[in-house]
């Protein structure tokens, strides 16, 4: 085992010294040159916030093309997203590798990066205390966020306590998976850890991006969320042969009501803190023609006005020149644009009506007769909900950017349509404007993207969060609350609240499992395109019924109305279960550490 170790430890250092290898100006650089200043004990830190997952990138992000949202018509080896939409995950080269050294990125070395500098900051010469220890707790909160995100994604993890040296016996260097309830604990409390030394708010426009203890609280609410749920929380189904080799179980496999209370407390805890601090839903506070204009403008810029007040952590390296919204934005005939990023018929019959209901629950929309079309368009996407309106680009509607509005035609050789020759157009008929800021401008005379942090987390998410955990843990007893939560929500983006909608339908009170789809769809709506339900469906053991049939749109090699509006299958989709669930560990990796078992299904 020790020439194995000697290898692992050495690619480990080398993944350390590339970081830090420039900021110290020594020829050769030990580990203690970058503690000699409080400058490159601050260059150190910096390096940690370099293994965060691209939020804001198409290519590199797991959530944003890893959905039903959405379908786009370019095939490349490397969109690893659209490959495991389509089945081609694999265990022998498994895309968005974050567990091994050779993978796209190494975790565990971003945790063992941490614990080094924490275990040497106290060392720095002449650095004020108050830093030493904030800077502490931020990297206390990226061990913590890093350790999450391979949670997320493998389920039960080795979990990294320390720094580990070439001395170390191999039950530390080789070690096992540990259960998934003791990784969320471990997780939590870090981040309580990291709160504790956070800053409630980060003020200082050169630290935005960096966490707070508002951030902290509610990376630990996320967590807590997701253990609760149905993937984590007493699930015999896929998990009840899931065991170490010496056979201590993974996953407890008995359903545990009191995970929602749990999970309950620390959202409301979260909520509270980010309240207290001026934390507050977004509004659009310029000019508007109409109020219906300021509901749509309240949705569309609450994502894309830089680090507004609802925005609690956001990732801050910007999108670059083939980002989203190039990717989105409609053509503009110099191919400078790439027209592509296309909803779904799934996606866009979320949306309610306008009266706040469902589709097939408001007796005044033509469910049966919504393909029909009704002028220029079809009846989907008449009296929807505004912010149908400031996320959907549709055929004969409006896609505002340029500094202006452009008339969308997207039928068979129009402007915006496929056509034979093209490569960059939308399989669906439909465009996504969420995400695009409306004075991006992609023209002839000019191309520059507005430029805003990607929301990693936003206050609407924590309301969600709670109304979710409340309903599953008290059920009606709740709904009071549930419902003040979802109506703040709804009413920013001019949605009546749940009981005048319902009441419609001679609605006043609801079970727990009517509310949860209630929740279920505000969610879906309200998060979409935001990398969020990637990950929903699974943690609600829904990939199956959700993720593993053919996506949808319009018929986009029609001319004429009729012709183009014909619901066809888009592209077809694979997810096995309970393989797809989580992901798989590099076969490799089980060979070098033989301690570790795979995933089920893998």
């Amino acid at each position: 085992m020790k020439h194995i170790k000697f290898l692992f430890l050495f690619l480990a250092i080398s993944m350390v010294s590339c970081d830090y290898l420039d900021i110290v100006p020594d020829n050769n650089p030990t580990m203690e040159d970058a503690f000699k200043r409080p400058g490159e004990a601050q260059n150190f830190l910096f390096s940690l916030y370099s293994f965060m997952p691209a939020e804001n990138d198409m290519f590199k992000s797991i959530g944003l093309w890893g959905t039903d949202e959405m379908v786009t018509p370019w095939d490349r080896s490397w969109y690893y997203a659209k490959r495991m939409m389509k089945g081609e995950l694999n265990a022998n080269e498994p895309f968005f590798d974050y567990w091994t050294t050779e993978g796209d990125i190494d975790l565990y070395d971003g945790i063992r990066q941490g614990y080094i500098f924490i275990e040497n900051i106290d060392n720095v010469p002449g650095l004020d205390p108050v830093f030493i220890s904030q800077w502490k707790a931020e990297a206390k909160f990226l061990i913590a966020y890093y350790h999450f995100i391979l949670l997320r994604q493998y389920g039960p993890i080795v979990l990294m306590e320390k720094s580990i040296s070439l001395e170390a016996p191999d039950e530390e260097f080789f070690p096992k998976r540990r259960p998934y309830d003791q990784c969320v604990d471990f997780i939590a409390n870090l981040l309580d850890e990291a709160a504790a030394d956070l800053p409630a708010t980060v003020s200082d426009q050169t630290e935005y991006g960096k966490p707070s203890a508002i951030a902290a609280k509610s990376i630990k609410a996320r967590l807590l969320l997701y253990a609760a749920s149905d993937l984590f929380n007493g699930n015999a189904e896929f998990y009840s042969n899931f065991k170490n080799k010496d056979g201590e179980a993974l996953m407890n496999t008995t359903y545990q009501a009191d995970k929602w209370n749990r999970a309950a407390t620390a959202i409301k805890d979260a909520i509270d803190l980010a309240e207290g601090n001026g934390v507050e839903l977004y509004n659009y506070t310029d000019d508007v023609a109409d109020q219906f204009e300021q509901y749509t403008s309240n949705y569309r810029y609450m994502m894309v006005d830089g680090w507004n007040k609802e925005l609690i952590w956001g990732y801050s390296i910007q999108e670059g020149y083939y980002g989203w919204q190039r990717h989105s934005a409609p053509a503009n005939g110099i191919g400078t644009t790439y027209n592509g990023q296309a909803p779904t018929i799934r996606m866009v019959e979320a949306f309610y009506t306008k009266d706040g209901l469902p589709m097939d629950v408001d007796p005044d929309f033509d469910f049966t007769g919504r393909y029909d079309v009704d002028g220029e368009t079809v009846k989907l996407h008449i009296e929807r909900e505004p912010r149908f309106y400031a996320t959907i680009g549709y055929d004969r509607g409006n896609y505002e950017i340029n500094n202006g509005v452009t008339p969308l035609r997207m039928r068979f050789d129009e402007a915006h349509g496929y056509a034979n020759d093209r490569n960059d157009y939308s399989p669906t008929g439909y465009l996504v404007k969420k995400g695009v800021h409306p004075n991006t401008t992609f023209t002839e005379s000019k191309d520059n993207f507005v430029k805003y942090p990607w929301p990693i987390i936003r206050l609407a998410e924590l309301y969600l969060n709670y109304a979710e955990a409340l309903n599953e843990a008290n059920g009606a007893a709740s709904h009071t609350e549930v419902i003040r939560y979802l109506d703040d929500i709804r009413e920013r983006s001019g949605v009546p609240g749940v009981i005048t909608a319902w009441q419609k339908v001679g609605k006043s009170s609801f079970t727990k499992e009517e509310m949860r789809e209630i929740i279920r769809t505000e969610r879906t709506i309200e998060l979409c395109y935001e990398g969020h339900r990637c990950w929903d469906v699974r943690r609600w053991k829904m990939g199956q019924d959700l993720f593993n049939k053919p996506v949808k749109g319009w018929n986009i090699n029609g001319s004429s109305a009729n012709e183009f509006y014909q619901v066809v299958d888009t592209e077809n989709r694979v997810f096995t279960s309970p393989g797809y669930y989580l992901f798989p560990i590099k076969i490799d990796e089980l060979e070098i550490n033989t301690n570790l078992v795979q995933n089920p299904g893998w």
